[in-house]
């Protein structure tokens, strides 16, 4: 918690630069001493930019250092380094990201954003994390909120948020070019540009990347990627108290991938575009007190065909989706005095979902939903804090729902404090969950039932609370985050497999098929249901070690039990379905003035992922980075050479068919 004086400076900063609005579109404007002189500031546990000693719910930040430390070039990979996160990728479909457990091929129990807009898509709920117009050179920090945020964000920030917060033209004065090789056909080339004067500052971003991620057992590709991303950020200050922000991106590629002599997942190319145009405006009108506005318009297609034999006719296969959302939300805070802090805002978005495999129409599936939120901070003593949030909203497949949380905490010295906060938080369901008709038909005869979401199931629900402890030791440079945790998940969204008489199966469902429903290929449908309870349990800690002359360690412990609830049937592998133990240890160190390294080992338990993954075997993965540092004061870029996985190939979502392949690339940054 804050002292005083050191209150008032933090004030005079976000004053003076107006450049911390809130969370929702919040970038790393100010300077780095903002963010981690005097207080270090996060800006996604309430929406509020606020002291991380005083945040109402336990935040990861990983910092640009952290970030080029670690040698990740994919966004996913980032979350490795957060305590208690599941980082998973497989050759048929985008990496999966889960925390404490219940994750499959489609994570979408965590809301993602980029700069405040949400990225999580409308149909499988999940984040086609390698299509994002987005790169790892464009982020400045991370931000992750390891738990449910409910409160903030409404439905789907379910076990975390994370924030992808990008590197600010206003903080940039150079221009950089990088070129990346390694084998499986590796190639990266990107550059990035600056401009600007006075109130007008922009950037440019452009690249292309190509690889080969997995390869089958018998050694040839089962999944390439090409990607072509380009971004702009224009920032405009007309006055001192207004800010005026202009995003744009797109991305264009393919996944060449597929399961050979697969009728459903055949082999062959799926084309992919992304777009989005974010716009935002803030009014600042003192220390702690503004106005935002943001909306967002971002939209994306898929395209993959391929034929299926049927004996003397073929039958046309086109795996299409097309998606849409536009979003608007308005949001103010005050300071209403040295005890009370308020927000409030609200927001609208619409989602629209094509698909004509999935829904088998060509209509599209339109959901409109709102919500309203609020947080109330109140410094009830000297050493005190009680913040009181809650969020209401209308959602197109759960209704009304409200997510509360209450979080108390309590200074123990000016950089340590302990924290205990309680609430709840849902999931509501994805248009995959509650309207998928996934059929395969011919001359008006359908062939093949696989997804039939028959009914809506009701919103998953957790309901939490948490004791930890954040704080500064400066005498020892050391950084340190705990807390222990429990988290009780019920109605948990369930697919569930029947067949249609007749049929040799032992599961006959319980409803008709459809009166066209021939069943030539394939007499199996699958529905979803809430079939599931659970209890999660865990302790996580975070070290983080800075000395000059010695450089930085950050060490990541967590360990989590998770047990059943209830007697009802639901899938045995729930309680496997996170590591007992998860670890990372990340060393920095110069060498010498123009000579840095880098290591990484991270290492995970046995655990099951759900669905579509399988067992996952105990495991340990080290990387290594060697950096040469360009230039008099190593500011005009690096040569370095990369390995991710010195032990070699291992499983990391299915133990049987998809192995995570190591890695060996060179990079050489310019900037001038």
């Amino acid at each position: 918690m804050m002292t005083s004086d050191t209150f008032r400076r933090a004030e005079g900063l976000l004053a003076l630069t107006a450049l911390v609005p809130w969370a929702g579109w919040a970038h790393a404007e100010s300077t780095e001493s903002l963010f981690y002189d005097d207080v270090p500031i996060v800006l996604t546990a309430s929406r509020l930019a606020q002291s991380a000693y005083e945040a109402p719910a336990p935040v990861t930040v990983i910092d640009r250092e952290l970030i080029e430390a670690s040698g990740f070039t994919e966004l996913h990979d980032l979350l490795r380094l957060v305590p208690g996160f599941q980082v998973a990728d497989w050759a048929t479909g985008s990496p999966t990201v889960a925390n404490h457990g219940m994750g499959d091929a489609y994570g979408r129990r965590i809301k993602v954003l980029v700069d405040g807009r949400t990225v999580n898509n409308s149909f499988w709920g999940n984040v086609h994390w390698q299509d994002l117009p987005l790169r790892v050179d464009d982020v400045e920090r991370v931000e992750v909120v390891r738990g449910p945020n409910g409160a903030a964000y409404g439905a789907n920030a379910y076990q975390g948020v994370v924030n992808f917060i990008t590197r600010s033209p206003r903080t940039e004065s150079r221009n950089s070019a990088i070129l990346r090789a390694g084998h499986r056909e590796l190639t990266d080339i990107g550059v990035r540009l600056n401009g600007g004067e006075e109130q007008l500052d922009w950037r440019v971003t452009a690249s292309r990347r190509a690889a080969v991620n997995f390869l089958s057992f018998d050694g040839e590709a089962a999944e390439s990627i090409e990607r072509n991303v380009a971004n702009l950020q224009v920032l405009l200050q007309p006055t001192l108290a207004d800010e005026i922000r202009i995003q744009a991106g797109s991305t264009v590629g393919f996944d060449d991938t597929g399961i050979p002599d697969s009728l459903t997942e055949p082999l062959g190319k799926r084309r992919i575009k992304e777009n989005y145009l974010q716009l935002g405006w803030l009014r600042n009108f003192g220390p702690e007190s503004e106005l935002s506005v943001q909306f967002y318009h971002q939209d994306r297609a898929e395209r993959k065909h391929w034929v299926i034999p049927a004996g003397a006719f073929d039958v046309p296969v086109m795996q299409d989706i097309d998606l849409q959302r536009d979003d608007l939300e308005v949001q103010f805070t005050r300071r209403l005095d040295d005890a009370w802090h308020v927000l409030v805002g609200t927001g609208v978005r619409r989602d629209a979902t094509r698909s004509i495999l999935y829904f088998s129409s060509d209509r599209p599936e339109i959901g409109v939903q709102w919500q309203v939120f609020s947080s109330l901070t109140w410094q009830a003593t000297e050493h005190l804090s009680v913040n009181v949030g809650g969020n209401l909203e209308h959602h197109y497949y759960s209704g009304k729902l409200f997510s509360p949380r209450l979080a108390l905490t309590y200074s123990l010295a000016p950089r340590q404090s302990l924290r205990f906060s309680t609430g709840t938080a849902y999931r509501a369901p994805q248009a995959w969950e509650a309207r998928s008709f996934t059929s395969v038909s011919f001359a008006d005869q359908i062939l093949a039932i696989t997804y039939w979401a028959r009914g809506e199931p009701e919103p998953e629900r957790v309901r939490f609370m948490e004791l930890g402890y954040n704080g500064r030791l400066e005498s020892l440079g050391l950084d340190l985050d705990a807390r222990a945790f429990r988290e009780r998940f019920d109605r948990y969204i369930d697919d569930r497999a029947c067949s249609f008489p007749p049929t040799s199966r032992n599961i006959v469902c319980d409803y008709d098929p459809p009166a066209n429903f021939l069943g030539l290929l394939g007499r199996t449908a699958v529905n979803f249901v809430n079939a599931g309870a659970i209890v999660v349990d865990g302790i996580e800690l975070r070290a983080d070690w800075r000395r000059e002359g010695w450089g930085r360690v950050v060490a990541t412990q967590s360990f989590v039990n998770i047990t059943a609830r209830g007697d009802a049937p639901q899938d045995p592998d729930l309680v496997h379905s996170a590591p007992a133990s998860m670890s990372t240890l990340v060393l920095i160190k110069d060498l010498t003035d123009h000579w840095r390294t880098s290591v990484g080992y991270y290492y995970s338990t046995e655990m099951r992922w759900l669905n579509d993954g399988d067992v996952v075997p105990s495991h340990g993965r080290t990387d290594l980075k060697l950096a040469r540092l360009l230039g008099p004061n190593g500011r005009d870029g690096e040569l370095a050479a990369t390995v991710q996985s010195l032990e070699g190939a291992y499983a990391d979502f299915h133990e049987g068919n998809f192995r995570h392949e190591p890695t060996l690339f060179a990079t050489l940054r310019l900037s001038w």
